[in-house]
């Protein structure tokens, strides 16, 4: 399981304080050496305590310890000083951070009480009348910016409707009418009872049916077209279903 945020302040047991510094100066030495080998940069450390006797440098290695030691040191004061970090100056920088972020956080409240306020008014929930001067100016800034959006999307809407309308097909391209259907849905003509003509597509010749029936061919296999009617189908049917006269 992940280690919960660590409270920053001093640790009051004696034993408890001793092992997290000797964990904690570990994890230091760690770090260093992981940031000088991935990133290639000069680092060092010194460490002093009660719980232990003398000083503890990292790098272990006297030689290069020193030469970062003198490289920082020949640096001129305004440039040692620039990013050199305490545990005071650590928690004011915090300090700072933090307010900022509340400061935003009481605008943002502030942004959705006047929002609430402005639907209530619109909906006959609330009442101008009861509101100091200084919601008033903030309910008539958020409404103003409210327009504003609203004036820009009108804009991008209108924009957009020429390119839209342009992208409409040709009436005579149509798919699924005749040309002839298409030029009177063209023309405004009410088209929803029209019948359009079976036109020679040139599948077949005008004649292919009539020289199949003519000749006593069959259109469908096994039924021939001559003798699938009678000549006088009224005579055929029975005399039932065939109303009297005279």
């Amino acid at each position: 399981m992940p280690r919960g945020k660590v409270k920053l302040a001093f640790i009051e047991d004696n034993k408890a304080r001793k092992n997290s510094f000797m964990k904690r100066k570990e994890c230091l030495k760690n770090k260093l050496k992981e940031l000088s080998t991935l990133c290639g940069i000069e680092a060092c450390a010194i460490i002093y305590s009660s719980y232990e006797p003398g000083l503890e440098v990292w790098p272990e290695d006297n030689t290069a310890f020193q030469n970062v030691l003198n490289a920082f040191l020949t640096k001129s004061p305004m440039e040692i000083h620039k990013f050199m970090s305490n545990q005071n100056s650590y928690i004011k920088e915090r300090i700072s951070k933090v307010k900022g972020q509340i400061k935003k956080q009481i605008v943002a409240n502030q942004d959705l009480v006047m929002a609430n306020l402005m639907s209530d008014c619109l909906i006959g929930k609330a009442s101008l009348s009861g509101l100091n001067s200084k919601d008033l100016n903030n309910l008539g800034s958020l409404a103003g910016h409210k327009l504003s959006e609203i004036e820009d999307r009108i804009k991008v809407l209108k924009s957009d409707a020429p390119a839209a309308q342009s992208q409409l097909p040709d009436p005579k391209e149509v798919v699924g009418c005749s040309n002839t259907a298409s030029h009177m849905a063209a023309e405004g003509t009410n088209v929803d009872c029209y019948v359009p003509v079976m036109e020679n597509t040139g599948w077949y010749p005008p004649d292919w049916t009539s020289d199949h029936v003519g000749h006593g061919l069959d259109l469908v296999p096994g039924i021939n077209m001559m003798n699938s009617f009678p000549v006088d189908p009224i005579a055929s049917w029975s005399d039932a279903y065939i109303p009297k006269t005279g």
